[in-house]
């Protein structure tokens, strides 16, 4: 039952994570709205966002988790130090020298990051600004991706996964709170992401100090496995990071657009951040530690049982999420960030990009499990030719669809080139490990037939439901009503059909959890 519990615990705490970093986008739209400033922060923030999501998610755990679950597990503590104080040491020189040559270099990296944004002008100034103020950031986020590798190989799952939530608090606070003093409120944003960023860490570092796995006299400078995780995280980004990296790339091109598109599409990604968290970070957080400890064992198939129930089990809740999403996109956008500074246009334009955004949802969580799959037992090459693929057609199809749709034609190409990728992964078979193709193909299919109904129904209740004028509170509770009438449907039909995946998919996870702590007891 641990593997479901702690799924759970995760589950529930970026649940509450995902909310509460909504209502701090909801804060923000409300502040700036869609505007050139609310542009210019984007764009300055998204590479940090970008590589907080994605050591969030475990790019870095990916590489390090396995030779650190190794040294735990076969009883090398001295090694499991050596590990630990010598990647905080690395870690750390790397981030002075990547803080130190952004700073430097922010004008240039500017000019790439923002091509559309016009040298010495005010949106270029600004971005300039709040980038060099959030470089710092860097470091903290490394130092966070450390600490949570570490704590969910000594299974403290609930610790990282709560950190998100301290820092979205954080953001809250400085969004509510801006002095009168402050000429320009997204500076202050700015400073709040920093400020954020220092408390995540500082809420773990107690949760470390009992190990006293930070001895600097252990310190070595280029020790093998510390050295390795840190090469292989280039490799781990391309492979398990396609998705964020491409949304970087839209973003980018985004700049060209008028203002306010570069807005549209972060706050059409946070939306789709919402599910792919809850089922894919969530699953796969766990399963990381879980399938490197067998994979040190040797025992393939539990994870190839395993693996194929967690899939299973994603994909039947991935598809019905997706269909969701995709037909209440205009009154979720509208209850979230329908306010203040964020007009009716800007919501219409929004629900427009999450509607293409939303199409790659069962992409986007898939590509995470098989990624996850793959680094657990050491397989690298196909996740990094899968993130090639994903990233080549992206950079083809945007340019492309940008001309004729606008930031809809550049969601649009995310979606495509993540299916590209998860195709890529799903024809390329591990050595030793089962997966039905069959099986989640069947459950996709199911999956899909029981949206199609929920579709229906959410469309003809939603119809007369819905208008303009009602206030937020009879407008959440519509929304809330029509998501509930989704999951009821979902459920319901699935019980009355007899779905095996409601059922099955719970025993496989328990009777190798069973067998997983059985092996722990001895």
């Amino acid at each position: 039952m641990a593997l479901i519990k702690h799924t759970a615990a995760i589950s529930g705490l970026t649940l509450l994570s995902r909310i509460f970093g909504v209502i701090r986008d909801a804060f923000i739209a409300m502040m700036i709205g869609t505007t050139a400033a609310s542009d210019a922060f984007f764009i300055a923030f998204r590479p940090f966002d970008l590589l907080r999501k994605m050591f969030s998610d475990g790019i870095f755990s990916i590489s390090f988790v396995p030779p650190f679950s190794r040294s735990i597990q076969t009883g090398q503590q001295d090694e499991a130090v050596t590990m630990v104080t010598s990647a905080l040491g690395v870690l750390s020189v790397l981030s002075a020298f990547l803080i130190l040559a952004g700073w430097l270099l922010a004008p240039w990296l500017l000019h790439l990051m923002a091509p559309g944004f016009a040298p010495g002008g005010d949106r270029f100034t600004l971005t300039l600004t709040l980038f060099k103020i959030m470089m710092p950031y860097l470091w903290v986020i490394m130092m966070i991706s450390l600490c949570m590798a570490v704590l969910n190989t000594l299974g403290h799952f609930c610790v990282p996964g709560a950190t998100p939530l301290v820092f979205n608090l954080v953001v809250i606070a400085f969004a509510l709170t801006v002095p009168k003093q402050v000429f320009e409120p997204v500076i202050w944003l700015a400073v709040g992401v920093m400020a954020g960023g220092g408390i995540q860490l500082m809420f773990q570092i107690p949760f470390m100090v009992p190990y006293k796995l930070f001895q600097p006299a252990r310190f070595v400078w280029c020790h093998p496995p510390v050295m390795d995780s840190i090469k292989n995280m280039v490799p781990c980004m391309v492979g398990a990071a396609p998705y964020q990296i491409n949304m970087l790339v839209i973003s980018f091109l985004a700049s060209f657009l008028v203002d306010g598109s570069v807005s549209f599409l972060y706050y059409a990604d946070r939306l789709v951040q919402f599910p792919v968290a809850l089922i894919a970070v969530s699953i796969s957080t766990v399963l990381l530690p879980f399938f490197s400890r067998k994979a040190a064992a040797g025992d393939i198939k539990d994870i190839s049982d395993v693996f194929d129930a967690g899939v299973r089990l994603a994909v039947f809740v991935a598809v019905p999420a997706m269909a969701g999403l995709m037909v209440l996109r205009e009154p979720i956008v509208r209850l979230l960030f329908g306010q203040g500074a964020f007009d009716t246009s800007a919501v219409t334009r929004t629900a427009d990009c999450l509607l293409y955004l939303a199409l790659g949802i069962g992409a986007f969580i898939g590509t995470r499990l098989f990624v996850t799959l793959h680094y657990a037992l050491n397989s690298s090459r196909d996740p990094f030719y899968a993130g090639i693929i994903s990233m080549t057609t992206n950079l083809v199809c945007a340019p492309l669809l940008m001309y004729y749709m606008g930031a809809q034609g550049l969601a649009l190409a995310v979606t495509m080139s993540s299916m590209a990728g998860f195709f890529f992964l799903m024809s390329r078979p591990l050595a030793g490990v089962v997966v039905s193709k069959t099986g989640i193909l069947v459950s996709a299919c199911r999956a899909f037939f029981l949206s199609v109904i929920m579709i229906i129904s959410i469309q003809w209740v939603k119809q007369p439901l819905f208008s303009d004028t009602e206030g937020k509170l009879l407008l959440g509770i519509k929304v809330m009503a029509c998501v509930l009438l989704g999951m009821a449907i979902v459920w319901i039909g699935a019980k009355l059909l007899h779905l095996p995946e409601l059922s099955m998919i719970r025993h496989r996870l328990d009777d190798h959890l069973k067998k997983k702590d059985s092996h722990g007891a001895h």
